[in-house]
């Protein structure tokens, strides 16, 4: 287990908007954990070593994570939304609430730059937020999601 994540004291309100799918286009690093490959390998009918062959970078020191196809952020990134959304990741599952993103009021603020959830909605419980950063914390305790 990670060590503890820092939250900010701040009312965390946030509401995934229907049809938005900023998140999934944006660019970076979707890191997997084991489960998540075994997962979306059975969802697409693949083994782990197909899924792997075909949609992730070659492990390194940096963990296992999805490859970028190019014209898109992600290969499951479709017009209508996620073509895997009922078994995505980990870190997709957990986003917003990354210790990156919930561990100052500038860094949650910063996110409604691209996310129209960030800011709406009923107040959360600070102890969901904390749960989720920490959940991605202790699946990627050498990576900055």
């Amino acid at each position: 287990m990670s060590e503890p994540v820092a939250v900010a004291r701040i009312n965390f309100r946030f509401e995934c908007q229907p049809g938005c799918v900023n998140c999934c286009a944006r660019p970076g690093d979707v890191f997997l954990t084991e489960e998540d490959r075994t997962r979306i390998a059975a969802h697409l009918s693949l083994t782990g070593a197909e899924f792997t062959d075909r949609y992730c970078v070659p492990e390194d020191d940096q963990g296992l994570r999805l490859s970028n196809p190019g014209k898109t952020a992600c290969h499951f990134l479709e017009p209508n939304g996620c073509r895997i959304h009922d078994v995505k990741p980990l870190q997709c599952r957990t986003f917003p609430f990354w210790p990156e993103t919930v561990s100052t009021r500038k860094s949650w603020k910063g996110l409604s730059g691209y996310c129209p959830g960030v800011g709406v909605g009923q107040i959360l419980p600070i102890e969901m937020v904390r749960a989720e950063a920490q959940r991605c914390a202790d699946a990627f305790p050498e990576q900055q999601v």
